[in-house]
Protein backbone atom coordinates (compact mmCIF):
# COMPACT_ATOMS: atom_id res chain seq x y z
CA UNK A 1 0.00 0.00 0.00
CA UNK A 2 1.39 3.18 -1.25
CA UNK A 3 2.12 6.13 1.10
CA UNK A 4 -1.10 8.61 0.06
CA UNK A 5 -3.36 5.45 0.53
CA UNK A 6 -2.01 4.76 4.02
CA UNK A 7 -2.14 7.92 5.55
CA UNK A 8 -5.61 8.68 4.57
CA UNK A 9 -6.54 5.48 6.71
CA UNK A 10 -5.26 7.52 9.71
CA UNK A 11 -8.48 7.94 11.74
CA UNK A 12 -9.96 11.63 11.28
CA UNK A 13 -11.74 11.21 14.45
CA UNK A 14 -8.13 10.73 16.52
CA UNK A 15 -6.60 13.57 14.54
CA UNK A 16 -9.24 15.87 15.03
CA UNK A 17 -9.54 14.98 19.02
CA UNK A 18 -5.64 15.18 19.36
CA UNK A 19 -5.23 18.70 18.02
CA UNK A 20 -7.71 19.69 20.86
CA UNK A 21 -11.29 20.23 18.76
CA UNK A 22 -13.91 18.99 20.77
CA UNK A 23 -16.51 16.36 19.38
CA UNK A 24 -20.22 17.82 19.91
CA UNK A 25 -23.44 15.80 19.26
CA UNK A 26 -23.67 14.24 15.61
CA UNK A 27 -19.47 14.41 15.89
CA UNK A 28 -20.03 18.01 15.52
CA UNK A 29 -17.03 20.42 15.97
CA UNK A 30 -16.90 24.32 15.78
CA UNK A 31 -14.82 24.76 11.90
CA UNK A 32 -11.87 25.88 12.17
CA UNK A 33 -11.86 27.16 8.69
CA UNK A 34 -14.38 29.96 9.40
CA UNK A 35 -15.65 32.12 12.35
CA UNK A 36 -18.68 30.93 14.25
CA UNK A 37 -20.10 30.04 17.95
CA UNK A 38 -22.66 27.01 16.53
CA UNK A 39 -20.49 23.60 15.66
CA UNK A 40 -21.27 22.83 11.79
CA UNK A 41 -18.29 21.02 10.58
CA UNK A 42 -19.59 17.05 10.56
CA UNK A 43 -16.90 14.38 10.99
CA UNK A 44 -17.73 11.22 8.94
CA UNK A 45 -15.63 8.33 11.00
CA UNK A 46 -17.35 5.71 7.86
CA UNK A 47 -15.11 7.11 5.16
CA UNK A 48 -12.64 8.91 7.31
CA UNK A 49 -13.94 12.64 6.06
CA UNK A 50 -15.51 16.00 7.22
CA UNK A 51 -18.03 18.43 5.22
CA UNK A 52 -18.69 22.50 7.17
CA UNK A 53 -22.49 23.40 5.97
CA UNK A 54 -21.13 26.42 7.44
CA UNK A 55 -18.49 27.22 4.66
CA UNK A 56 -18.57 24.43 2.80
CA UNK A 57 -15.19 23.12 3.04
CA UNK A 58 -15.11 19.33 2.61
CA UNK A 59 -12.13 16.72 2.32
CA UNK A 60 -10.13 13.42 3.75
CA UNK A 61 -7.66 13.53 6.69
CA UNK A 62 -5.18 15.18 4.86
CA UNK A 63 -7.52 18.11 3.92
CA UNK A 64 -8.49 18.80 7.51
CA UNK A 65 -4.80 18.71 8.43
CA UNK A 66 -3.69 20.24 6.09
CA UNK A 67 -6.20 23.25 6.84
CA UNK A 68 -5.47 23.36 10.44
CA UNK A 69 -1.70 23.40 10.39
CA UNK A 70 -1.33 25.55 7.22
CA UNK A 71 0.19 23.31 5.15
CA UNK A 72 0.59 21.77 1.69
CA UNK A 73 -1.40 18.59 0.82
CA UNK A 74 1.76 16.44 0.74
CA UNK A 75 3.42 18.09 4.16
CA UNK A 76 0.43 17.47 5.70
CA UNK A 77 0.31 13.75 4.56
CA UNK A 78 4.12 13.20 5.65
CA UNK A 79 3.54 14.94 9.30
CA UNK A 80 0.47 12.91 9.78
CA UNK A 81 2.42 9.78 8.53
CA UNK A 82 5.09 10.51 10.97
CA UNK A 83 2.92 11.33 14.10
CA UNK A 84 0.57 8.32 12.93
CA UNK A 85 2.55 5.01 10.84
CA UNK A 86 4.84 2.94 13.09
CA UNK A 87 6.14 1.94 9.99
CA UNK A 88 6.78 5.72 8.54
CA UNK A 89 10.18 6.17 7.45
CA UNK A 90 11.22 10.21 8.36
CA UNK A 91 13.80 10.17 5.56
CA UNK A 92 11.57 9.97 3.32
CA UNK A 93 10.87 13.80 3.84
CA UNK A 94 13.13 16.53 4.18
CA UNK A 95 14.66 16.25 7.49
CA UNK A 96 13.66 18.25 10.41
CA UNK A 97 10.62 19.66 8.75
CA UNK A 98 7.77 17.09 10.26
CA UNK A 99 6.23 17.99 13.53
CA UNK A 100 4.53 16.63 16.25
CA UNK A 101 0.78 17.01 16.29
CA UNK A 102 -0.37 19.49 18.53
CA UNK A 103 -3.36 22.04 18.66
CA UNK A 104 -2.68 24.70 16.64
CA UNK A 105 -5.28 27.20 18.12
CA UNK A 106 -4.87 29.02 21.39
CA UNK A 107 -8.09 27.47 23.07
CA UNK A 108 -10.26 25.14 22.79
CA UNK A 109 -13.78 26.24 21.43
CA UNK A 110 -16.43 26.67 24.21
CA UNK A 111 -18.37 23.55 25.65
CA UNK A 112 -21.58 23.24 23.93
CA UNK A 113 -23.85 20.60 26.68
CA UNK A 114 -25.26 17.42 25.27
CA UNK A 115 -28.94 17.00 26.31
CA UNK A 116 -29.39 15.26 29.58
CA UNK A 117 -32.14 13.69 29.23
CA UNK A 118 -31.77 10.88 26.61
CA UNK A 119 -35.59 10.55 26.64
CA UNK A 120 -36.14 14.15 25.71
CA UNK A 121 -37.56 14.82 21.61
CA UNK A 122 -33.72 15.40 20.36
CA UNK A 123 -34.02 18.09 16.41
CA UNK A 124 -31.83 17.13 14.32
CA UNK A 125 -31.16 20.17 11.84
CA UNK A 126 -29.27 18.50 9.61
CA UNK A 127 -31.99 15.79 8.79
CA UNK A 128 -34.73 17.42 8.64
CA UNK A 129 -33.11 20.12 6.62
CA UNK A 130 -32.71 16.93 3.94
CA UNK A 131 -36.16 15.71 4.33
CA UNK A 132 -37.89 18.84 3.70
CA UNK A 133 -35.50 19.13 0.84
CA UNK A 134 -36.42 15.93 -0.68
CA UNK A 135 -40.17 17.31 -0.28
CA UNK A 136 -39.72 20.19 -1.38
CA UNK A 137 -37.59 19.39 -4.77
CA UNK A 138 -40.31 16.39 -5.46
CA UNK A 139 -43.24 18.66 -4.90
CA UNK A 140 -41.80 20.77 -7.96
CA UNK A 141 -41.39 17.52 -10.17
CA UNK A 142 -44.13 17.90 -13.01
CA UNK A 143 -47.28 16.12 -12.95
CA UNK A 144 -47.24 12.53 -14.26
CA UNK A 145 -48.95 9.03 -13.92
CA UNK A 146 -47.32 8.19 -10.75
CA UNK A 147 -48.43 11.03 -9.25
CA UNK A 148 -51.97 10.84 -10.61
CA UNK A 149 -52.14 7.32 -9.90
CA UNK A 150 -51.06 7.45 -6.24
CA UNK A 151 -53.10 10.77 -5.73
CA UNK A 152 -56.59 8.89 -6.54
CA UNK A 153 -55.39 6.12 -4.52
CA UNK A 154 -55.21 8.37 -1.36
CA UNK A 155 -58.49 10.36 -2.43
CA UNK A 156 -60.02 6.85 -2.72
CA UNK A 157 -59.08 6.16 0.48
CA UNK A 158 -61.69 8.66 2.18
CA UNK A 159 -59.27 11.39 2.75
CA UNK A 160 -59.87 14.55 1.48
CA UNK A 161 -57.71 17.29 -0.25
CA UNK A 162 -57.80 19.20 2.57
CA UNK A 163 -56.66 16.21 4.72
CA UNK A 164 -53.85 15.44 2.72
CA UNK A 165 -52.40 18.95 2.25
CA UNK A 166 -52.93 19.50 6.05
CA UNK A 167 -50.43 16.59 6.39
CA UNK A 168 -48.36 17.46 3.52
CA UNK A 169 -48.09 13.80 1.92
CA UNK A 170 -45.78 13.84 -1.42
CA UNK A 171 -45.27 11.80 -4.16
CA UNK A 172 -41.84 10.52 -5.68
CA UNK A 173 -42.99 11.51 -9.02
CA UNK A 174 -39.69 10.95 -11.03
CA UNK A 175 -37.52 8.01 -9.16
CA UNK A 176 -34.14 8.75 -10.38
CA UNK A 177 -34.31 12.97 -10.92
CA UNK A 178 -35.29 12.46 -7.07
CA UNK A 179 -32.36 10.59 -6.09
CA UNK A 180 -29.78 12.35 -8.76
CA UNK A 181 -30.55 15.94 -6.63
CA UNK A 182 -29.79 14.64 -3.28
CA UNK A 183 -26.44 12.86 -4.71
CA UNK A 184 -25.48 16.18 -5.76
CA UNK A 185 -26.66 18.61 -2.96
CA UNK A 186 -25.49 16.01 0.18
CA UNK A 187 -22.84 13.84 0.80
CA UNK A 188 -23.55 10.15 0.42
CA UNK A 189 -22.78 9.62 4.42
CA UNK A 190 -25.19 11.95 5.61
CA UNK A 191 -28.08 10.89 3.02
CA UNK A 192 -27.22 7.39 4.75
CA UNK A 193 -27.40 8.68 8.18
CA UNK A 194 -30.94 10.17 8.20
CA UNK A 195 -32.43 6.81 6.54
CA UNK A 196 -33.14 7.90 3.07
CA UNK A 197 -30.40 6.11 1.20
CA UNK A 198 -29.31 2.23 2.05
CA UNK A 199 -26.03 0.83 1.75
CA UNK A 200 -25.72 0.69 -2.20
CA UNK A 201 -25.95 4.52 -2.04
CA UNK A 202 -29.88 3.95 -3.61
CA UNK A 203 -32.66 6.19 -2.29
CA UNK A 204 -35.01 3.52 -0.41
CA UNK A 205 -38.24 4.64 -1.91
CA UNK A 206 -38.41 3.05 -5.17
CA UNK A 207 -40.71 1.14 -4.99
CA UNK A 208 -42.94 3.58 -2.13
CA UNK A 209 -43.48 6.93 -4.17
CA UNK A 210 -46.21 8.05 -1.37
CA UNK A 211 -44.57 9.93 1.29
CA UNK A 212 -45.86 10.45 4.62
CA UNK A 213 -43.81 12.94 6.76
CA UNK A 214 -43.40 12.53 10.15
CA UNK A 215 -43.94 16.77 11.65
CA UNK A 216 -42.15 17.84 15.11
CA UNK A 217 -42.39 21.46 16.26
CA UNK A 218 -42.89 22.17 12.83
CA UNK A 219 -39.48 20.33 11.27
CA UNK A 220 -39.73 17.02 9.43
CA UNK A 221 -38.24 14.38 11.90
CA UNK A 222 -39.09 11.04 9.77
CA UNK A 223 -40.54 9.77 6.81
CA UNK A 224 -42.62 6.66 5.48
CA UNK A 225 -43.04 5.47 2.30
CA UNK A 226 -46.60 3.46 1.01
CA UNK A 227 -46.78 0.97 -2.11
CA UNK A 228 -49.78 2.65 -4.62
CA UNK A 229 -52.91 0.15 -3.81
CA UNK A 230 -51.77 -3.31 -2.49
CA UNK A 231 -48.68 -4.53 -2.27
CA UNK A 232 -47.08 -7.56 -4.29
CA UNK A 233 -45.77 -11.08 -2.12
CA UNK A 234 -42.38 -9.73 -2.58
CA UNK A 235 -42.94 -5.83 -1.25
CA UNK A 236 -43.83 -4.81 2.04
CA UNK A 237 -46.84 -1.90 2.12
CA UNK A 238 -44.73 0.16 3.62
CA UNK A 239 -40.92 1.47 3.81
CA UNK A 240 -39.45 2.82 7.02
CA UNK A 241 -36.02 4.77 7.10
CA UNK A 242 -32.78 2.76 7.20
CA UNK A 243 -31.61 2.41 10.28
CA UNK A 244 -33.39 5.22 12.01
CA UNK A 245 -35.67 5.06 14.97
CA UNK A 246 -39.42 5.88 13.95
CA UNK A 247 -40.60 9.25 15.78
CA UNK A 248 -44.28 9.22 16.70
CA UNK A 249 -47.03 10.36 13.89
CA UNK A 250 -49.04 13.60 14.54
CA UNK A 251 -46.64 14.19 18.04
CA UNK A 252 -47.59 17.67 17.66
CA UNK A 253 -51.36 16.99 18.35
CA UNK A 254 -50.58 16.71 22.23
CA UNK A 255 -49.60 20.09 22.07
CA UNK A 256 -53.01 21.35 21.39
CA UNK A 257 -55.58 19.14 23.47
CA UNK A 258 -56.66 19.69 27.07
CA UNK A 259 -55.48 17.93 30.11
CA UNK A 260 -58.22 14.60 30.36
CA UNK A 261 -59.29 14.91 26.67
CA UNK A 262 -59.19 11.42 24.88
CA UNK A 263 -56.14 10.95 22.54
CA UNK A 264 -56.47 7.69 20.44
CA UNK A 265 -53.73 5.53 19.32
CA UNK A 266 -53.15 3.87 16.32
CA UNK A 267 -51.11 1.30 14.11
CA UNK A 268 -50.55 3.08 10.87
CA UNK A 269 -50.11 6.96 10.09
CA UNK A 270 -53.19 6.48 7.56
CA UNK A 271 -55.39 5.20 10.34
CA UNK A 272 -54.67 8.54 12.45
CA UNK A 273 -55.00 10.97 9.53
CA UNK A 274 -58.70 9.53 9.44
CA UNK A 275 -59.36 10.13 12.87
CA UNK A 276 -58.47 13.14 12.79
CA UNK A 277 -60.40 13.90 9.85
CA UNK A 278 -63.57 12.74 12.25
CA UNK A 279 -62.35 15.36 14.48
CA UNK A 280 -60.66 12.87 17.20
CA UNK A 281 -57.03 13.86 17.98
CA UNK A 282 -54.84 11.06 17.26
CA UNK A 283 -51.21 9.70 17.19
CA UNK A 284 -49.79 7.01 15.40
CA UNK A 285 -47.03 4.63 15.90
CA UNK A 286 -45.96 3.56 12.82
CA UNK A 287 -46.77 -0.37 13.53
CA UNK A 288 -48.18 -1.56 16.58
CA UNK A 289 -44.17 -3.21 17.45
CA UNK A 290 -42.82 0.06 17.45
CA UNK A 291 -43.74 1.69 20.58
CA UNK A 292 -40.50 3.62 22.25
CA UNK A 293 -40.97 3.65 26.23
CA UNK A 294 -39.78 7.54 25.97
CA UNK A 295 -43.04 8.75 24.22
CA UNK A 296 -44.76 7.46 27.66
CA UNK A 297 -44.34 10.97 29.33
CA UNK A 298 -46.43 12.32 25.89
CA UNK A 299 -50.01 10.50 27.17
CA UNK A 300 -50.18 11.30 31.09
CA UNK A 301 -52.25 14.37 30.72
CA UNK A 302 -54.41 12.21 28.57
CA UNK A 303 -57.34 9.66 28.45
CA UNK A 304 -55.37 6.94 26.14
CA UNK A 305 -57.96 4.99 23.86
CA UNK A 306 -56.25 2.50 21.96
CA UNK A 307 -57.76 2.00 17.97
CA UNK A 308 -55.17 -0.64 16.50
CA UNK A 309 -56.46 -3.09 13.76
CA UNK A 310 -58.96 -5.55 13.45
CA UNK A 311 -56.81 -8.69 13.85
CA UNK A 312 -54.88 -10.46 16.76
CA UNK A 313 -52.07 -8.96 16.65
CA UNK A 314 -53.74 -5.48 16.70
CA UNK A 315 -55.82 -6.83 19.68
CA UNK A 316 -52.85 -8.65 21.58
CA UNK A 317 -50.64 -5.46 21.13
CA UNK A 318 -53.81 -2.83 22.92
CA UNK A 319 -53.68 -5.67 26.16
CA UNK A 320 -50.18 -5.39 26.09
CA UNK A 321 -49.91 -1.79 25.83
CA UNK A 322 -52.65 -1.21 28.14
CA UNK A 323 -50.55 -3.33 30.79
CA UNK A 324 -47.93 -1.33 30.31
CA UNK A 325 -49.44 2.28 30.52
CA UNK A 326 -51.20 1.08 33.50
CA UNK A 327 -47.70 0.69 35.38
CA UNK A 328 -47.36 4.05 34.74
CA UNK A 329 -50.92 5.21 35.30
CA UNK A 330 -52.32 6.35 32.60
CA UNK A 331 -55.64 5.77 32.09
CA UNK A 332 -56.68 3.88 29.05
CA UNK A 333 -59.43 1.74 26.65
CA UNK A 334 -59.66 -0.11 23.83
CA UNK A 335 -62.18 0.50 21.08
CA UNK A 336 -62.56 -2.61 17.92
CA UNK A 337 -63.13 -1.87 15.04
CA UNK A 338 -66.32 -3.44 13.85
CA UNK A 339 -66.32 -7.01 11.80
CA UNK A 340 -66.33 -7.03 8.34
CA UNK A 341 -63.73 -4.33 8.18
CA UNK A 342 -59.85 -4.74 8.92
CA UNK A 343 -58.25 -1.62 10.19
CA UNK A 344 -59.96 2.01 10.92
CA UNK A 345 -59.39 3.40 7.53
CA UNK A 346 -61.45 0.89 6.44
CA UNK A 347 -64.43 1.50 8.55
CA UNK A 348 -64.75 5.20 7.64
CA UNK A 349 -63.86 5.17 4.12
CA UNK A 350 -66.54 2.05 3.28
CA UNK A 351 -69.33 2.96 6.15
CA UNK A 352 -72.48 3.63 5.25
Amino acid sequence: MDLLTQTRTIDIVRVVTDLGYELHENRKIVCPFHAEKTPSLVIYPQNNSYHCFGCGKHGDVINFYAGVANLEYTAAMHELAFNYLPDYKPELYRKGHLNKIQAPISAKPPKIALPTDTNAYVYQPLHSTIYEDFQRICTLQPTNAVREEAWQYLLSRGFSETTLRKFRLFIVNDYQAAQAYLRRTYSLPDLQECGLFNEKGNLIFYRHPIIIPYYRKGHIVYLQGRVIRNPSETVSRYQFLSGVPVELFNADVTDLIKTGQTLYVTEGALDCMTLMQEGMPAVSLGSATMFKREWMKLFRRFEVCFYFDNDAAGQKAARDYGDLFSQYRISTRTKTVKEGYKDVNDYFSKRE
